[in-house]
C-alpha cells in the first residue's frame, strides 16, 4: 500500500528532527568544552592544597551534570 504524507508533515517532522539533533549537539558540546577544560575550572572553582582533590572535586561536578540528564530529560518532556 502507498500511504502519502502530507509536505506539512513532513516539513514538521524534519523541524523536530533538527531541533532534536541540534540540541543534543549543543549538550554534548558543552560536555565536551567541560571536560577539556577541566583543570582550569578546578584551579578556579575548587583552590584546595591538592590538584588532585580539585580535579576530582570538578570531576563529581561533570558526573552529576551527566547523571542529571534523564532526569531533566523526563521532567522536561513532558511540557511539549
Amino acid at each position: 500500500m502507498f500511504s502519502s504524507t502530507s509536505p506539512a508533515t513532513v516539513r514538521s517532522k524534519a523541524g523536530a528532527i533538527l531541533r532534536v539533533t541540534s540540541g543534543n549537539f549543543l549538550e554534548q558540546f558543552d560536555f565536551f568544552l567541560f571536560g577539556f577544560y577541566a583543570t582550569y575550572i578546578a584551579h578556579t572553582f575548587f583552590p584546595a592544597s591538592s590538584e588532585f582533590a580539585s580535579l576530582m572535586m570538578t570531576f563529581a561536578v561533570f558526573g552529576a551534570g551527566f547523571l542529571m540528564r534523564p532526569v531533566g530529560g523526563h521532567c522536561a518532556g513532558g511540557l511539549y
